[in-house]
C-alpha cells in the first residue's frame, strides 16, 4: 500500500472506464469514501447463462468503515442496475437519489426482496450534506431520462465534480433545464477535478433537442397508416411524454405494452413528473372494438428483446393485439452497439407481415453531449485536472483530445481505467496503485456470482459439446465396466473402440493413484486427450467413478 497523502484525494474507478455500462466511481478524501452509482453492463454473446455484469465491490468490502455515501447520477440501468446487489453487501450505506431515480432503486429493491434501506432524497437546486470538511452539493443537468443530476464534492482541495450523464438542450420537454449558472457558479469556486461523461466525444457538433426529435415523431405519426406502434426505451420518459402528447394531437388512444414500461410511467406519473391525460389510455380488451387507426402503441423492445412488447408483436405473442398488413412501426431508439443482429431479426419478422418500419436519424436523439456540449462543460467549470468516464478508450482519448484543443495541458488529463488508484493533490496527479479489479458475472439462479470455472466449463460446453463417462469398478472382481455419452456433438465414432480406450485409461490410473479428488482430475485429462483423438474436438468431460 502506498503512503497516505494528507493533502490528496483519490478516485477509484469500478466500472464505467473502457466499457459502456456497470458505471462506478469511488472517490476518497479524509479517510472518507463517497460512491457516485452502482450500474450494470449486459453480457456479450460469449457470457452463456450470464444475465448481468457488476462491478467488483472488493476494495469496498476492505474499506467497508470508510464509506459515507452511495450518490447516485439517474436512473438509467447503466447507473443503478447494481444497486441490488451492492446493498446486499453494504446495507449500512445511505443513498441518495433525486426522487424518481429513488423510485426506481426502490422498485429495484422490492423485486429483490430487500428492505430497510435508508434512501436520502435530493433536491439538486437546495440539497446540500455535510462530512466534517466536506460538503456534498448537486446541480440539474439534462439527460435522456427525468431527474438527473451532477455531484459536487466541496473539498479544502476544491470541488471535485462528476457529470455523471449530460448533454445540453436549451429546450427539454419538462421545462427543467440544466443549471448551467450553477455550473459557472462551481467553476468560478474552483474545480481540482472534473470526472466527465464521454460517451459521445467522437460526435461533432451539438446533440439533437429533445423538443426537435418530438417535432419529427409527430410527422411520421401523422403520416402513418393502420395501426401505429411506437418503440423506445423504458426508462425514456421524456420521449414517453412527447408521445402522449403527439397522440392526443392526433385524436389517437394510447395502448402501453411492456412491463418496464408500464412500471416506470406509473411511477413518474405518481410522482408528477409525467404529465399525460389517462383518459386517452386504453387496455388490450378495449383495442378489440376500436378503430386501429386510431391507435398508437407505445412498445419496449426497440433493441430486438425477444421477451419484450415489440418482438411479441412481430410474433403474434398477444392473444387481442396483432399487427397486419399496412400497420407500421416506428422504432424512436438507436442503435446499442452489439445489438444489430437481433433488431435486424425483428425487422425482418416485421417485415415478413408486411408492416412498414420506419427508421430514421431525427426521430430519436441521444442523452450525451456531442463535442460542442463537452466544450461547454469544460470551459464553465475550468477544472484544474480532467479524468474522462463512461466510455471505451476511444472515446475518452477524444475527450482528452478536446481538453487539449481548448487549451487544458494534456498531461493534466489522466486516462485511467477501472481499478486505476488515481491519487490527486495540487501539484499533479499519478495512478499509484492497480486493483485486481474483475467483472462480476451474475446470473439470476440464486446461487451468487458465476466465476471464471463455470464460465470456462459453460464456454466449453457450448463450443465443444459434453461427454459423461460413467465407470463401474468392481473391487471383489477387479472387473471395470464403462459407457458414455456424448451431447452436443456431431461425429461419427467408433463406440467400442472408444469404450474400450476410456476403460483401458481408467485401469492404468487406478493402479498408481488412490485419492479419488486426484483420480477425478487425471482422468479428466486422460479421457479428453481420447475423446480428441477420436472427434478433434474437447468436450466438457464428466466422469462418474462408482467403486462397488
Amino acid at each position: 500500500m502506498t503512503k497516505k497523502n494528507k493533502n490528496a484525494f483519490k478516485v477509484i474507478p469500478l466500472g464505467g472506464l473502457n466499457e459502456v455500462g456497470k458505471n462506478m466511481t469511488a472517490i476518497e478524501y479524509d479517510e472518507k469514501i463517497f460512491i457516485v452509482d452502482a450500474g450494470v453492463m449486459f453480457p456479450d454473446e460469449d457470457m452463456y447463462g450470464v444475465d448481468v455484469v457488476i462491478p467488483d465491490f472488493e476494495y469496498l468490502k476492505k474499506n467497508r468503515t470508510k464509506i459515507k455515501a452511495m450518490l447516485v447520477t439517474h436512473g438509467h440501468e447503466d447507473h443503478i442496475g447494481a444497486m441490488a446487489y451492492f446493498i446486499k453487501d453494504f446495507p449500512e450505506v445511505p443513498i441518495y437519489a433525486t426522487k424518481l431515480t429513488a423510485g426506481m432503486i426502490q422498485n429495484k429493491l422490492k423485486f429483490h426482496k430487500l428492505q430497510n434501506t435508508t434512501i436520502q432524497f435530493i433536491n439538486p437546486e437546495e440539497t446540500i450534506i455535510e462530512f466534517g470538511k466536506i460538503k456534498v452539493s448537486f446541480f440539474r443537468t439534462i439527460h435522456s431520462i427525468f431527474d438527473s443530476i451532477g455531484i459536487v464534492l466541496e473539498t479544502p482541495m476544491g470541488n471535485i465534480v462528476h457529470t455523471g450523464d449530460y448533454k445540453i438542450d436549451y429546450a427539454p420537454i419538462d421545462g427543467k433545464k440544466m443549471d448551467l449558472q450553477r455550473v459557472a457558479k462551481i467553476g468560478d469556486q474552483g474545480v481540482i477535478l472534473l470526472i466527465s461523461d464521454s460517451t459521445n466525444a467522437e460526435k461533432e457538433g451539438m446533440s439533437m433537442s429533445e423538443a426537435d426529435v418530438a417535432k419529427h415523431l409527430e410527422r411520421e405519426i401523422y403520416q402513418s397508416t393502420g395501426l401505429t406502434v411506437v418503440s423506445s426505451f423504458a426508462s425514456s420518459l421524456p420521449r414517453v411524454q412527447s408521445v402522449f402528447k403527439i397522440a392526443k394531437n392526433l385524436n389517437k388512444k394510447i395502448l402501453i405494452l411492456g412491463k418496464s414500461m408500464e412500471k416506470n410511467i406509473k411511477l413518474a406519473k405518481g410522482l408528477d413528473y409525467l404529465d399525460i391525460d389517462e383518459k386517452i389510455m386504453i387496455t388490450t380488451k378495449q383495442f378489440e372494438d376500436m378503430d386501429r387507426s386510431k391507435v398508437l402503441i407505445l412498445a419496449t423492445g426497440a433493441q430486438g428483446e425477444l421477451l419484450a412488447a415489440l418482438n411479441r408483436l412481430s410474433s403474434d405473442n398477444y392473444e387481442n393485439v396483432k399487427l397486419e398488413s399496412g400497420d407500421t412501426v416506428i422504432f424512436s431508439s438507436g442503435v446499442i452497439p452489439g445489438n444489430e443482429k437481433q433488431i435486424g431479426s425483428l425487422i425482418n419478422n416485421l417485415l415478413r407481415k408486411e408492416v412498414k418500419v420506419v427508421q430514421k436519424k431525427e426521430i430519436h436523439t441521444t442523452g450525451h453531449g456531442y463535442q460542442e456540449e463537452i466544450k461547454l462543460m469544460l470551459s464553465l467549470l475550468q477544472p484544474k485536472f480532467i479524468m474522462p468516464a463512461h466510455g471505451e478508450y476511444r472515446m475518452l482519448v477524444k475527450q482528452r483530445d478536446i481538453a487539449k484543443g481548448l487549451g487544458f495541458p494534456i498531461e493534466n488529463v489522466f486516462i485511467c481505467d477501472n481499478g486505476d488508484v488515481l491519487e490527486i493533490t495540487p501539484d499533479g496527479g499519478q495512478i499509484v496503485e492497480k486493483l485486481d479489479n474483475n467483472p462480476v458475472l451474475v446470473d439470476n439462479s440464486g446461487l451468487g456470482d458465476v466465476n471464471f470455472n463455470v464460465m470456462r466449463d459453460r464456454k466449453r460446453m457450448a463450443e465443444q459439446g459434453m461427454m459423461v463417462v460413467q465407470v463401474k469398478h468392481f473391487k471383489k472382481t477387479n472387473e471395470t465396466k464403462v459407457k458414455f455419452e456424448l451431447r452436443g456433438v456431431v461425429a461419427k465414432v467408433n463406440k467400442d473402440d472408444l469404450t474400450n480406450e476410456l476403460k483401458d485409461a481408467f485401469v492404468a490410473r487406478i493402479k498408481n493413484v488412490d485419492r479419488e479428488k486426484s483420480l477425478n482430475r487425471m482422468l479428466i485429462d486422460d479421457f479428453s486427450g481420447i475423446v480428441h483423438k477420436h472427434i478433434k474436438r474437447r468436450p466438457l468431460v464428466i466422469p462418474l467413478i462408482d467403486f462397488i
